[in-house]
């Protein structure tokens, strides 16, 4: 005979309490002693309690599931923001769906309608972009980081640094070392020689500002067909053996900025000297990297809160006062742009 479940009733007569406080206990909301928690969770492990989520979702109308978008879960930062997300989330009683879209948005597109079909409460997207808005009737909250692009939905809120603003502030630092002609290096599936791109306003924002012009053969762009370092070493490489010649490197990405610091150093170039480096991320690329690589800290446990508190505000129908939270950055120098002897310690 199949043994028959645990219901919060037999919990509650275990442990001499209401139901009412069992229930409140395995949810993690009301009033109770940590005594009355300890014993209930006790007592629901060693009957092997199960909730019926399938009920409790008819019931309160919501799944306690979120769905994770990251264009790719092997990058430092997305995957630092994935972690620090989900723990969060963990903690206010939602679990997570974590899906890798691999910059596909025809992938992004079967994830978002399969995980719509499940019932998911709200949708988090940690990097890339979105290019077309989601074609379902669901209603849900939506929260953007480092994310761009619209799903549609009525309610969404982006999280992210000032990106224009990040990269003159990275051009702005090689300018301040002396350098007078800056290379932009990225790998990205959009392109960023477009002056309307944040990042790529930013940097051609400071060069106007210091009356230098743009040389369009420093604009080093890869397609992202490979992976970011091994495509960076490559687009700097190619650059040089052109005859183009730079002493400034802003790297859209600390992963970017060690191809770009490998390809100098394979041609005998002085990383921190004759050609200054910066990334951004503050990645551990950056603190492995010899030379270690100037980088942008761009507070992934800010974001995470941010997003989160959102998020949450959100899903209890609450209005939101801001739908565009901006978090702020700090350049970190090292010694790909001070030198190996001005660097910290």
């Amino acid at each position: 005979m199949p043994k028959k479940s645990v219901s919060i009733y037999d919990i509650a007569q275990l442990a001499g309490v209401s139901t009412a406080t069992v229930s409140n206990v395995l949810n993690n909301k009301g009033s109770f002693s940590q005594k009355t928690r300890d014993l209930v969770l006790r007592i629901a492990r060693e009957q092997g309690y199960v909730a019926n989520f399938a009920a409790k979702s008819l019931r309160e109308a919501s799944t306690k599931t979120i769905a994770l978008l990251t264009p790719d879960v092997s990058n430092d930062f997305f995957a630092t923001i994935v972690l620090k997300v989900e723990g969060r989330l963990r903690t206010a009683g939602y679990a997570s769906y974590i899906c890798n879209t691999a910059n596909d948005h025809e992938r992004e597109d079967e994830y978002v309608r399969d995980l719509i079909s499940k019932q998911v409460d709200g949708i988090v997207y940690i990097g890339g972009a979105t290019r077309r808005p989601i074609n379902a009737t669901a209603d849900l909250p939506v929260v953007h980081i480092d994310h761009t692009g619209s799903t549609g939905m009525a309610r969404e809120v982006y999280v992210g640094n000032d990106m224009g603003a990040l990269a003159y502030d990275m051009t702005k630092t090689l300018l301040a070392h002396g350098c007078t002609r800056v290379a932009l290096a990225s790998v990205s599936a959009s392109l960023y020689r477009s002056e309307e791109h944040d990042q790529a306003a930013g940097y051609y924002a400071c060069l106007a500002e210091m009356g230098i012009a743009v040389d369009q053969s420093l604009i080093l762009e890869g397609p992202h067909r490979q992976t970011s370092l091994i495509e960076a070493e490559q687009l700097v490489g190619e650059c040089l053996d052109a005859g183009h010649r730079f002493d400034g490197v802003v790297a859209l990405g600390d992963r970017v900025a060690l191809g770009v610091v490998n390809a100098l150093k394979a041609r005998g170039v002085a990383v921190g000297h004759d050609v200054r480096v910066i990334g951004m991320d503050n990645s551990i690329y950056s603190r492995i990297s010899s030379p270690a690589i100037s980088t942008v800290r761009r507070n992934t446990d800010v974001m995470a809160e941010r997003a989160v508190k959102a998020l949450l505000a959100m899903l209890r129908d609450e209005k939101i006062a801001e739908t565009s939270i901006v978090v702020p950055h700090e350049v970190i120098e090292r010694e790909t742009t001070l030198g190996e002897e001005h660097a910290p310690a």
